[in-house]
């Protein structure tokens, strides 16, 4: 298997639309880190902070392992 990062940026004005897919994005996440292909995952924060509703985000990052960039 070959690592892949995804580099995910929000278009504008999408905050409820990202609230909206999170649990989906989440199952999908934990199924690769079951599946022990989750290398990295987690926001891209607008500034620095513990809290990403205070700090913002504008998209995500995901590096995982697949067999190809079709199946990625």
């Amino acid at each position: 298997m070959m690592h892949y990062a995804f580099i995910c940026e929000d278009a504008p004005d999408t905050l409820e639309k990202r609230k909206s897919i999170r649990p989906a994005h989440l199952a999908r996440l934990e199924q690769l880190n079951l599946e022990n292909r989750l290398l990295a995952a987690g926001p891209l924060m607008n500034q620095d902070g513990d809290n990403p509703f205070i700090a913002g985000i504008h998209g995500s990052l995901i590096i995982a392992k697949f067999h190809s960039l079709e199946e990625a």
